[in-house]
């Protein structure tokens, strides 16, 4: 009545499931520091055409409306 179990599939299964794990994480990081970097080129382009079309005194009075309220 004694049985001996033996498991070794379970350190093999852990060890790539770990693998995908850092996969994923690498992927995701990837795709944030993307979006990041296509929010970043919006906001410059963003800058540049304000101050062409406005000038540089009505984009910094906006600034301070907007901050202030006022």
């Amino acid at each position: 009545m004694n049985e001996t179990v033996k498991s070794t599939g379970t350190v093999k299964e852990t060890h790539d499931s770990q693998a995908d794990l850092d996969q994923a994480s690498k992927l995701g990081l990837g795709m944030i520091l993307s979006l990041a970097g296509l929010v970043g080129v919006w906001s410059v382009a963003c800058m540049v055409s304000a101050l062409t079309t406005q000038g540089i005194g009505a984009v910094v009075k906006g600034f301070m409306t907007a901050i202030t309220g006022m």
